[in-house]
């Protein structure tokens, strides 16, 4: 089963605010899914994976 993280897990992994997360999540910049009425959103590791090589790839070291 693939490793899914929390926002929070995340946002330490990339070094962003939780909130900044949340703001590419709503952007479609990274794809989660909601836990629940109340839960927070979830991130599969492989989804991360996608983010650090898009932004490497803008950056031109990719």
């Amino acid at each position: 089963m693939e490793k899914v993280l929390l926002t929070k897990e995340v946002a330490g992994m990339l070094r962003l605010s939780e909130e900044y997360v949340r703001e590419l999540i709503r952007q479609r910049k990274i794809k989660a899914y909601k836990e629940g009425r109340r839960g927070g959103y979830r991130i599969t590791m492989d989804e991360v994976k996608r983010y650090i090589h898009r932004k490497l790839k803008e950056a031109g070291r990719g």
